[in-house]
């Protein structure tokens, strides 16, 4: 009877053992998990081994998810989708769980980089990935994936170098702080004075000038060089929750006192999203 219990519990161990087994090779991918069928079999196996070696230089996940459409595999955002994929497999390194990932649906070209914990919201700040979409999203938009994505694995990798020493991309702040002279109250009165006086002798002679214009009955006289309607405009599509400002290293050769401009903290996990359209 004895025999027979133990070879049970050793029968159910086992089996507990393989189950274990089986869901950790279920929550293992690749660094670049192509999806969609976008890159063959050379150019996924060149990424990877791009994506492994900033890695563990780094000691820093870097990772690319490709899927036809997020809403496949959540009930949610974009970056939902993003964040979702991160943490479930496990992919940022050390307690911080340390990582960058860029995911992407082809369905709606979308796509999202959600970067995590203290030192991945320290170099891939708010500007710092909209520096980095702007090095990949000029190839996805003539179809270069293959070159798009290493693009985002090498200028990942610039950016954790510039982080490591102390020099994150990101925007410098200067002090406000009053370095000239302190204006008074009698030298505001008197520059108000002389302003008011320089602009009366200046519009009186204008309108003196004025007199002798004419009435003209055509556009075209009104038209120097032309008129540049083009507007330049650029979008981002931040998902943002909190201000939270990384404390930074100062100097590095700038002028003057200042700090870099912070991160976005967004979601309860304590990363940080950029995404758009491709």
């Amino acid at each position: 009877m004895k025999k027979k219990a133990f070879v049970s519990l050793l029968f159910a161990l086992c089996l507990v053992l393989c189950m274990a087994g089986a869901a950790h090779a279920e929550a293992q991918i690749d660094y670049v998990s192509d999806y969609a069928g976008l890159l063959s079999d050379t150019q996924r196996q060149s990424l990877n081994e791009q994506a492994k070696e900033v890695s563990d230089e780094y000691n820093f996940g870097v990772f690319v998810v490709i899927v036809n459409d997020y809403r496949s595999y959540v009930n949610g955002s974009m970056a939902d989708f993003a964040e979702n994929v991160f943490h479930r497999y496990g992919l940022g390194r050390g307690q911080k769980e340390e990582g960058v990932i860029l995911a992407m649906s082809m369905n709606e070209r979308d796509y999202d980089i959600y970067a995590h914990g203290d030192f991945g919201n320290y170099a891939f700040t708010d500007y710092g990935k909209q520096q980095l979409a702007n090095s990949f999203l000029d190839n996805f938009r003539n179809n270069d994936w293959m070159g798009g994505f290493r693009d985002f694995i090498r200028y990942s990798g610039d950016m954790l170098e510039k982080a490591r020493n102390g020099q994150p991309v990101d925007t410098w702040i200067p002090d406000q702080t009053e370095t000239g002279p302190r204006m008074t109250l009698g030298k505001l009165l008197v520059s108000l004075g002389v302003g008011c006086l320089t602009g009366g002798v200046t519009v009186s002679g204008m309108k003196r000038q004025m007199k002798t214009a004419n009435r003209q009955t055509g556009a075209a006289n009104y038209v120097g060089g032309g008129v540049d309607l083009y507007v330049r405009r650029d979008d981002f599509v931040n998902r943002s929750v909190t201000r939270q400002v990384i404390p930074r290293q100062t100097g590095g050769g700038r002028p003057g006192g200042g700090h870099f401009g912070g991160t976005t903290i967004s979601g309860g996990h304590g990363g940080s999203h950029s995404g758009g359209k491709f």
